[in-house]
């Protein structure tokens, strides 16, 4: 019976490298070693063997994991320690490892190796359009990204930041605060969370001019600090993942001379584990970055690729020490 077995495994097997051989218009020998991962076989090559495998439904056996999941991610000397990336990284690796999955890290900067790899889904935490363009021509694979724009080609797991910036403008508007400054990133996302505080003024039923100066963080912090000042600003919302906030609740104290909040209020996001330890404890916008990984992870295992899925996850506010209420 075992070797009953054997042969009829070594038949699939063959028949699946002559299919793939055929598909692919290679040698069967040449299959083999780009699914057994040889170095000898050039790129070019490799490529159209794995597309080929992947049109035909096949998939090379790696070890002993159920599938192999890329995670696409900024290269390390972008990535701040405890920031978005890096927390969302270390959260994907660990709901991954939880289903038995492999995984193989693609930073941004390596990101033309990509089809040179064997993968069963994408999990992307990356911003490039390079990234994404090259990631757009990879069919009959599921991939996830963490941003609701790119919800035509891919699976999107987020929050949504319009809602996000409405949330943190009603907060402030309830405290009393009427000139507020919001340093956000020029993206997508940081512009979405500005015209979310714009949205909570204008439904607010108050004047538009004078309550919001939109700062861009692509000028240097110290600069927007000064300028928020020097407008009369109340308070200051700093979103985005990347410790920004600690900064310039620094610049605000240290360097300024400002008082946190009796001067001026700071409001940022979520960096759990320091955000609580700040002089004051600092009151945050908190991304649920443990439950998007989680989400992530299960759509890209179930293997879906055509019925795309947008998964939408509220933030939610966690008030300390930092804003003063003006009332």
């Amino acid at each position: 019976m075992a070797a009953e077995t054997r042969v009829k495994n070594s038949a699939s097997t063959s028949g699946v490298l002559a299919q793939v051989a055929s598909r692919a218009r290679v040698s069967t020998g040449t299959v083999s070693r780009v699914f057994n991962n040889s170095s000898l076989i050039p790129s070019e090559t490799r490529s159209r063997v794995l597309s080929a495998a992947r049109e035909l439904g096949f998939r090379p056996r790696v070890g002993v994991r159920s599938k192999q999941i890329a995670i696409v991610t900024e290269p390390p000397h972008r990535t701040v320690m405890g920031g978005y990336v890096n927390t969302l990284t270390q959260h994907i690796c660990y709901a991954l490892s939880r289903v038995d999955a492999g995984i193989t890290m693609i930073t941004e900067d390596r990101i033309g190796n990509l089809a040179d790899c064997w993968f069963d889904g994408v999990i992307g935490i990356a911003w490039e359009d390079r990234t994404i363009e090259i990631l757009k021509k990879i069919h009959n694979i599921p991939m996830v990204w963490f941003s609701d724009n790119q919800s035509s080609w891919c699976h999107t797991v987020f929050t949504n930041c319009y809602e996000n910036g409405k949330l943190a403008g009603q907060y402030l508007l309830g405290k009393g605060h009427r000139r507020i400054a919001v340093i956000h990133d020029p993206d997508y996302t940081g512009c979405g969370r500005a015209e979310g505080i714009r949205i909570a003024i204008r439904e607010g039923g108050f004047e538009q001019d004078g309550f919001l100066l939109a700062l861009s963080s692509s000028e240097p912090l110290h600069l927007s600090v000064k300028r928020l000042i020097d407008n009369g600003c109340t308070a200051v919302w700093v979103p985005g993942e990347d410790m920004r906030a600690l900064e310039v609740n620094w610049l605000l104290q240290e360097l300024s001379g400002k008082r946190v909040p009796e001067d001026i209020s700071l409001l940022g996001s979520e960096n759990p584990g320091i955000s609580e330890f700040q002089r004051p404890s600092l009151s945050t916008i908190s991304i649920p970055l443990h439950d998007m990984a989680e989400i992530a992870v299960d759509l890209v295992m179930e293997g879906e690729c055509k019925i795309l899925r947008k998964v939408e996850i509220p933030a939610k506010l966690i008030e300390r020490n930092s804003v003063m209420s003006l009332k």
